[in-house]
């Protein structure tokens, strides 16, 4: 296991990858730096106090320096990860869940292969480019997306708010709407801001976090949104994520 303590003391971000084991647990600990992570394989509970945030490909989270945290993966599991610095601006102080950017990770990615020994005039842009991504993400844990206005669109997500288990593609929706493909598409994205299948990601995935706060299972949760087992879940958002 790497922990904050046995990596290098000195650069401002210091990046590495790590890996776990199927069932790989990290009981309750804390960082004397702050950390972000995300999966690049599998996917992982992290619990935060009474939080439990569940973090498929593509999801990342920043835990700032001291908070107590602990993580439940499901294997094989990998991740992409650093600590920064305490004195290091600008850096969130609170806990965040963000959709990780293909800029963000290519810099990530980046940083990890030079190591924390990188030049400190290469290393030092590529470290404000990855806070300011950070800074400017949205935080996506427990947010519902945003519900079109036109009655049409609406009568749609509506129903799959009340169900999201259903599983309907593009052309029944578009359908159901009265509308061709295209124009449910291009109508959807502009009064939602996304595309359908990633609205109806978003939807889904609000579901899981709010069933998570509950205490219910990732299992349970699994059923619920209709898939055969947690484990099928995590495959489906890691097709959707990076």
């Amino acid at each position: 296991m790497i922990r904050s303590a046995d990596l290098p003391r000195h650069g401002t971000i210091v990046p590495f990858r790590g890996s776990q084991a199927d069932g790989y647990y990290d009981p309750p600990h804390t960082h004397d730096r702050a950390q972000f992570s995300y999966r690049i394989e599998g996917f992982s509970i992290v619990r935060i106090a009474d939080r439990r945030i569940f973090l498929p490909l593509g999801r990342g989270v920043w835990i700032p320096a001291d908070v107590v945290h602990e993580v439940t993966c499901r294997g094989p599991a990998a991740y992409n990860a650093f600590y920064a610095a305490p004195d290091l601006a600008p850096q969130p102080d609170t806990v965040r869940v963000m959709e990780v950017s293909d800029l963000l990770h290519a810099l990530i990615e980046a940083l990890i292969e030079e190591g924390s020994d990188a030049a400190p005039d290469r290393q030092g842009p590529m470290c404000n480019l990855i806070l300011n991504e950070i800074e400017r993400a949205t935080d996506v844990a427990g947010t519902a997306p945003i519900m079109p206005q036109s009655p049409r669109l609406r009568d749609i997500c509506e129903e799959l708010v009340r169900q999201p288990a259903q599983r309907l593609d593009l052309d029944v929706w578009a359908v159901r709407a009265g509308m061709s493909r295209r124009t449910f598409t291009r109508a959807f994205r502009q009064e939602t801001g996304l595309s359908p299948g990633k609205w109806y990601q978003q939807l889904r995935m609000d579901h899981i976090d709010r069933l998570l706060e509950q205490g219910v299972t990732l299992q349970q949760a699994a059923f619920r949104l209709g898939y055969s087992s947690s484990a099928s879940l995590g495959r489906a958002y890691g097709r959707a994520g990076r």
